[in-house]
This record gives structure tokens, C-alpha cells and sequence, in this order.
């Protein structure tokens, strides 16, 4: 166990970098030009571009930052392979130039990855058809386009790959896309806005609106920590709550001139599930096209783990419970044994699951699964603007977009001027790249392991943690073996992050996978209560809101991600 210091007393609150507090004495007290509701990857982008244009901004999330669909996708940055089946191409160019955007500036945090689609010619794939569609995706991304497709025979495919399934195999092609670590970009993003001058207050719910003719709307608040009402004060309001946005300011929200008339969102449930790393060995992503429906669902390793996703379905239940049902898990099953010939594909080897609403666009007559991923923007009441639709691959330009008009409202109405948009090439804190091994900002005891996992995870900003580290070396042990999660990196959270929840810390600051996988045994439990006790040393928590803090994450574990 983790040696620690006794709990510090409430003065050492005004340490943190990012201090929930101020920020709520701020929202009462000045009047901003934005106010965002919503803390996931669109309304963090939000926050972020519109305090690099030089506007005063906030954010408010009734939870946490990405606790909703952010930190629930595929964890894929792409232009959308399977959209050049519906002659999408200007959607699929968008999304690859924007893939190419966010490898730039934020290149700690999308990452290019290797695909391998297996070509099944009896199943309507064969490797011509394969090598036409994956370079017609190429030739969109133009100068963009990553290097490495290539045409694989059925040998040379089961030599990389010797767990799929050889019959009816015919090669396959190999290809480049990019990979994202959800929550831990939304966080980023959050932590960019705040360093630059932004607000940002999660736990703390939008409950109404008043808007104004002549002049700044008022958003009645509630902290849902404290129990406290405060109302805050913006010329304009921004509704970035995605697959929520029609139970927020539903009454002050109709579509504008950027969206079709006739559009409402549509709630789209898109499923996971994970396996131990042994039950599933693949070195690259596999491409898993359905045989009954044709949608293509992946297998990814991540670390120690392997996960499968996604599914597709209308959501009708209550948007505050969003889980893996039962028949998805099948689906997914059925899929991977369509792929993989391992007889250990089976439910009694899931770890875990997870499942996020995607907000889609209604479109008359058409099925969930062809609904595009295009997004709409919509003006109602003065000063209002909701941005629906959209994946996270566009978050960065649905963010350049909404504020567009947003800048129009501001410049029409109350004479504010806004700069140009900056974030197609404004770098995310940590972008200069990781600390390399053998750096001398890396401390000589700490273990490998672990400083590949900060460097990987921070980029250069792990250099800070490696100076806390070095200060005090105790705080780069493991809190137990087999894990790299250490004490440092929850105070750095803690610190500069904006966490006040033990379940945020788990499963939105350190690594998602890595926390939802391993909660399902002892050791991720003793991570959670290590990791309570430093957070209650740091904040002044009691030993009972310690052990409260730890069953309300299990708690969570077992609603959200628990095996149905």
C-alpha cells in the first residue's frame, strides 16, 4: 500500500490549477460572451476555440467532463470507410482532412494505427474490391493520406494475423486510420480552454433559461455536488449536450437556415465489449464486416485488453441509463466468430462493456444505420444556438462552425467582436511530443513501464510528473503490480484536471479501458481504495468519503459497464 500524508486542511484548495470553487464564484459573478452547456468532445471544443478567439467563455456539465457519449466511442479518428458505400464523399474527405487537423496539433492523442480487412470473396469482399474502395479513401485524403496500404495474399494475412478464421479467407488489404483515447482528449481539450482563460464547472446542471431581447440571457444553475442554486449570465448559450440536447432549452430551440426544418434528433446506441489480451492476441485492428447486415465492427487491442464494437440501435430508452443489452452482446459475439476462430470468443470472457448514444440527425424513411454522421446547427430564442449531430472525429469543426455563428450573434446584437478561429493549428498542451526513454527528466528508479505510460498518455506535459517524481520518489510507485497508475498521476488530476470524483478520476482521467477492464477483479478495487485514500489527502476527504467515494464508483462499474 501507498504510503500517505495525513489530510491536508482546506486552505491547500487554493494550490490547485484548477480549482472547482473559483470557477463557481466566477459563473455567478461576471457576465460572459458564452456560456456552454455540455462538457464532452463538441462543448470542451467549444470552450476551447471560442477563448482562442479571445472571448470570455464558460462551460457547465451536469456530470463530468466526457462522462456521457464522449468517452463511450470506438476510440477511432477517421474519415468513415464505410461511408463511400452511400457516395458520402465530401463527408468522408471532411473527416480525413480533419483526422489530418488533430494528428497535427494534438499528435500525443490521435495517433495513426494499422487496419487489416480481411477480403472474404464469398461474402461479398473480395481483395479487388477492397484495394478500390480502401484507395478511393487514399485519393480523398489527398496530401493527407497515411502511407502504408498494401494488398496481403491469404498467407501473408494469417502469418500477421494467425487467429482469424482461414476458411473462405482470400488476403486481405492493410491500411492506416487514426486512433483517439476519448475521455483523455475531451479532458485535454478542457485543460487547453482552462490555461488559456476559460470557466469550466462540471456537476453543475442547466435547470432553465431566460432569455433576453436586449441583452444577456440568464441559465439558472444548480451544483449537484453541494446542492447550491446560482444562475449564470452570457449574451449568448451555447446547447452542446448532444443525445440530451432536447431535454435542455428544448422550448427555445428551433431549427435556423443551417438545419433542415424538418430534423429532431434521434438517439443511436452504439455497444462494446472487452476481453482479456490472451483471449483475443491481434497486434493491429481487424476490420469485422457483418454478414447479416454488413456493418463493419472492429477488434481492437488496447494494452492488456482487446475490445469489440460497435453495434448500431435506436435508443428508446431513458438517456441516464445507457448500457450493452443483452442481444448486442450476442451480436458482437456472432460477428468476432464470423472472423476470429477462437472457441474463447464467449460471454463468460467479457471483462467489461460499455455503451454511448450517438446523437444523430433524423432523416425521413431511413434506418439508423444509413443516418449520416453530417451535423446541423439551430438557432431558437435570442442568443441561443444548439449544435446536434456530428462524431467525434468532427468535434473540432463542429466547434469552428457553431462559434462562427455564434461570432455573428455577438457581433449583431451586442457589437463583440470575435478573432479568427485558431485550432486548426493551435498545439494541445503536451503535443511537443512524449519524453523520450532515457531522458534526463525521467527519475532513474522509476520503472519503465510506468514512464512509457506517462510519457504516452501526457506527452511533454509528463514532465511535470516526472519532476513531482523526482521530488518525491515514493510518488512513482504503482499502486499495485501490474498496473502503471501511480500516486502522482491522480495528484496531477487532481491538480489540473478538474476532478472531484473518485468515478471521474477511474474512468475519465487515467486510462478508460484500462480502469472499466480491471474493476471487474480485486486488484482494480484496490486501485479504486488507494486511489480514494490519496484523493482524500489531497481534497481533506474523510475516511467515511473515502469508502462512500469508492462504492459510488463500483457502483457506477457495475451500472454502466458490468457484463449484461
Amino acid at each position: 500500500m501507498t504510503a500517505l500524508k495525513k489530510a491536508a486542511p482546506e486552505p491547500r484548495r487554493a494550490l490547485l490549477a484548477w480549482d472547482r470553487e473559483h470557477h463557481l464564484q466566477a459563473l455567478g459573478e461576471r457576465v460572459f460572451d458564452l456560456l456552454v452547456v455540455g462538457g464532452g468532445a463538441t462543448g470542451c471544443s467549444v470552450a476551447r476555440d471560442a477563448v482562442l478567439r479571445g472571448l470570455d467563455v464558460c462551460l457547465v456539465d451536469r456530470g463530468d467532463l466526457a462522462s456521457g457519449t464522449s468517452s463511450r466511442s470506438t476510440r477511432f479518428i477517421h474519415g468513415g470507410l464505410r461511408y463511400l458505400k452511400t457516395f458520402e464523399f465530401g463527408f468522408v474527405r471532411e473527416g480525413l482532412q480533419e483526422r489530418a487537423t488533430l494528428m497535427t496539433v494534438a499528435p500525443h492523442l490521435v495517433r495513426p494505427v494499422e487496419f487489416l480487412f480481411p477480403a472474404r470473396p464469398g461474402a461479398g469482399t473480395s481483395r479487388w474490391k477492397l484495394r478500390f474502395g480502401i484507395g478511393l479513401y487514399d485519393l480523398l485524403a489527398g496530401r493527407n493520406r497515411l502511407p502504408g496500404t498494401r494488398s496481403l495474399s491469404t498467407t501473408a494475412t494469417l502469418t500477421l494475423e494467425p487467429g482469424l478464421r482461414a476458411e473462405g479467407l482470400g488476403g486481405s488489404v492493410v491500411y492506416r486510420d487514426g486512433a483517439v483515447d476519448d475521455a483523455r482528449f475531451v479532458v485535454e481539450t478542457a485543460v487547453s480552454a482552462v490555461e488559456a482563460g476559460a470557466v469550466i464547472a462540471v456537476h453543475v446542471e442547466a435547470e432553465r433559461l431566460v432569455p433576453s431581447e436586449s441583452g444577456p440571457a440568464v441559465v439558472m444553475l444548480k451544483d449537484r455536488l453541494s446542492g447550491a442554486s446560482l444562475g449564470a449570465r452570457a449574451a449568448v448559450v451555447i446547447n452542446a449536450c448532444g443525445a440530451w440536447a432536447g431535454t435542455l432549452l428544448q422550448d427555445t430551440v428551433t431549427p435556423s437556415k443551417t438545419g433542415a426544418a424538418s430534423s429532431r434528433l434521434r438517439p443511436s446506441r452504439g455497444s462494446h465489449l472487452a476481453f482479456p489480451r490472451e483471449i483475443l492476441p491481434i497486434s493491429r485492428v481487424v476490420v469485422m464486416p457483418s454478414r447479416s447486415d454488413g456493418r463493419l465492427l472492429f477488434a481492437v487491442p488496447a494494452g492488456d485488453f482487446t475490445y469489440l464494437g460497435t453495434t448500431e440501435v435506436d435508443h428508446t430508452g431513458p438517456l441516464n441509463v445507457v448500457r450493452a443489452e443483452s442481444g448486442e452482446v450476442n451480436y458482437i459475439l456472432r460477428v468476432a466468430g464470423e472472423v476470429f476462430d477462437s472457441p474463447l470468443l464467449a460471454r463468460e470472457q467479457v471483462l467489461c462493456t460499455w455503451a454511448g448514444i450517438r446523437p444523430l440527425v433524423e432523416r425521413p424513411h431511413q434506418p439508423t444505420g444509413q443516418l449520416s454522421r453530417d451535423f446541423r446547427i439551430f438557432q431558437g430564442a435570442p442568443g441561443v444556438v444548439t449544435v446536434l449531430g456530428g462524431k467525434f472525429t468532427s468535434c473540432r469543426r463542429m466547434a469552428e462552425v457553431t462559434l462562427d455563428v455564434a461570432a455573428g450573434i455577438l457581433s449583431r446584437r451586442f457589437g463583440r467582436r470575435a478573432d479568427a478561429c485558431i485550432t486548426g493549428w493551435k498545439l494541445f498542451p503536451g503535443a511537443e511530443g512524449p519524453v523520450p526513454d532515457g531522458d534526463p527528466a525521467i527519475p532513474a528508479s522509476l520503472d519503465t513501464a510506468v514512464a512509457r505510460h506517462l510519457s504516452g498518455t501526457y506527452g511533454s506535459r509528463a514532465a511535470g510528473i516526472f519532476r513531482r517524481i523526482a521530488q518525491t520518489p515514493s510518488l512513482g510507485t504503482p499502486l499495485v503490480a501490474g498496473c502503471p497508475v501511480t500516486p502522482a498521476e491522480i495528484i496531477h488530476a487532481v491538480e489540473r484536471e478538474g476532478v472531484v470524483r473518485l468515478a471521474d478520476l477511474l474512468f475519465r482521467r487515467l486510462h478508460p479501458l484500462m480502469m472499466e477492464a480491471r474493476m471487474a477483479s480485486p486488484q482494480g478495487k484496490a486501485v479504486a481504495e488507494e486511489a480514494s485514500r490519496i484523493m482524500g489527502s489531497w481534497l481533506g476527504w474523510t475516511e467515511e468519503r473515502c469508502a462512500r467515494e469508492v462504492s459510488d464508483s463500483l457502483e457506477e462499474w457495475r451500472r454502466d459497464f458490468s457484463v449484461p
